[in-house]
């Protein structure tokens, strides 16, 4: 089996004002959008592949992993890739953050398609 992984650039806006990270391959199409969780929206392609996240509150978020991911690193940030893997639906992502002179790997924690259920959806039962 195939385990290399190669880190694909993508395109990204980081909003000071509302904290919000936005990072997508806008030349692949979405198929569909995911909250995963208050923090992450993951839109997934036609083929299966993530094409884009949104991190809400991503200074809070990305800060929870590794405290340098802060609101001042993604103000200057310069450069965003991805390494992603599904396995057995789950989706293994690092992000690399690039920000003038320092790049952070940062793995997501992990994606489990097979036990997701919206907050929103979870919240009306």
């Amino acid at each position: 089996m195939n385990m290399n992984i190669t880190k694909i650039p993508f395109d990204f806006d980081y909003s000071k004002e509302d904290d919000i990270l936005t990072i997508f391959d806008y030349s692949k199409p979405v198929k569909e959008t995911i909250e995963f969780s208050e923090f992450l929206n993951v839109s997934v392609g036609a083929d299966g592949e993530i094409v884009g996240f949104e991190i809400f509150d991503a200074g809070q978020f990305l800060g929870a992993l590794n405290p340098s991911l802060n609101k001042e690193f993604l103000q200057k940030l310069t450069k965003v890739e991805l390494e992603q893997k599904e396995y057995r639906n789950n989706f293994f992502v690092i992000i690399w953050l690039h920000s003038q002179k320092q790049v952070v790997s940062q793995p997501l924690p992990l994606l489990n398609k097979t036990t997701y259920e919206s907050p929103l959806i979870a919240s009306i039962h």
